[in-house]
């Protein structure tokens, strides 16, 4: 959500005086923007951020390596490197997850780490359908280096340091959220809740809470081809994410191609009727992603890029890019077991 805070400033300003003004209106309202939520498009190649049910949703067990690079024709923008464990505790019906999130956006360098843990429980409503909920725990930090910014009062005095810094203080906060998935072998509906708590998100002694960040996905699978239930040779994938924070809501709507070993997919990411100001729409990108599912060493392997078609354009942000890298490993009796997996990998 925090690319349409931003876009609310980008489309009052002249695009020439963009490339100049941007990274100081990042690192601005960096402190005084409620909604910094990560964001990633491949957002099913991190289960666990998009909905902590996904936890354990996987053979035994499962490493995951994101990498997102927002506008980098946009000095200091968005940079975000998260990596993943997750467990499946098949006897006891549940997963267990782990997760080290950083991110990093603006000229002075604004990090958000985020630790956290998720917990999942599933149960059968019939032999090829299942219920997960989850819930996850996060610890976070955010912190700012004032030696990448220069005040006034440092241009008039020669001073070092700037008085000013001493206005904003280390933050750190516990956040939590929850989530339920519906599951079955052709169609997938989850629904994930994060900033239940609402923490204080301020690093100038203000209340600013977190607004609540609800995320609705789902989608169906129409399989082409396949070898038996669990090994699926060709399908297409319609999906969706339709997310909502404070005013502001967001819509990714694509689709996938999977024949092995190949993953194409297509997403579009706005909401082409509403609009937030007069002279702000909600259309933001166009992404086409890639992936390899190498399935027999269980590694999948993703890439997307992010067409900017908002006001911002092409030209000035040069899109998006973002990779991610899934390892699982699992002993040979836990592959031959059911485990059911409908939603994209990527």
């Amino acid at each position: 959500m925090k690319k349409k805070a931003l876009g609310l400033w980008v489309e009052g300003n002249r695009l020439c005086l963009l490339r100049m003004l941007l990274p100081v209106a990042t690192a601005l309202m960096a402190f005084s923007a409620g909604a910094q939520d990560a964001q990633f498009t491949q957002f099913y190649a991190s289960p666990m951020y998009l909905n902590p049910a996904f936890t354990g949703l996987t053979f035994e067990h499962r490493f995951v390596a994101n990498y997102r690079n927002q506008w980098p024709g946009v000095k200091t923008a968005y940079q975000t490197a998260m990596v993943t464990y997750d467990y499946n505790m098949t006897d006891l019906n549940s997963g267990l997850g782990f997760t080290v999130m950083q991110d990093r956006s603006g000229t002075a360098g604004l990090t958000h780490t985020q630790l956290g843990a998720s917990y999942s429980y599933h149960f059968k409503i019939n032999k090829f359908a299942e219920i997960r909920m989850g819930a996850n725990l996060n610890f976070n930090m955010k912190r700012i280096d004032f030696n990448k910014l220069r005040f006034n009062d440092q241009i008039a005095t020669g001073s070092a340091v700037s008085v000013e810094a001493t206005n904003y203080e280390p933050l750190n906060f516990m956040d939590f959220a929850a989530g339920a998935l519906l599951n079955s072998n052709e169609y997938w509906l989850g629904l994930s809740a994060k900033h239940l708590t609402q923490p204080n998100s301020s690093m100038v002694g203000d209340k600013v809470p977190l607004p609540l960040s609800i995320s609705l996905h789902g989608g169906y699978r129409f399989i082409l081809e396949q070898k038996s239930r669990v090994d699926l040779r060709r399908y297409v994938s319609p999906a969706f994410n339709l997310r909502h924070e404070a005013k502001y809501d967001q819509l990714d709507i694509g689709v996938y191609y999977f024949h092995m070993p190949l993953n194409v997919g297509l997403w579009y990411r706005g909401l082409p009727f509403k609009k937030y100001a007069p002279t702000y729409g909600s259309r933001e990108s166009v992404a086409l992603l890639i992936g390899l599912d190498l399935s027999p060493k269980l590694v999948r392997i993703g890439y997307s890029f992010d067409l900017t078609v908002s006001r911002l354009g092409v030209a000035n942000s040069l899109g998006a890019h973002e990779i991610s890298i899934i390892y699982e490993i699992a002993k040979k009796r836990k592959r031959n077991k059911r485990v059911l997996v409908s939603c994209p990998k990527f």
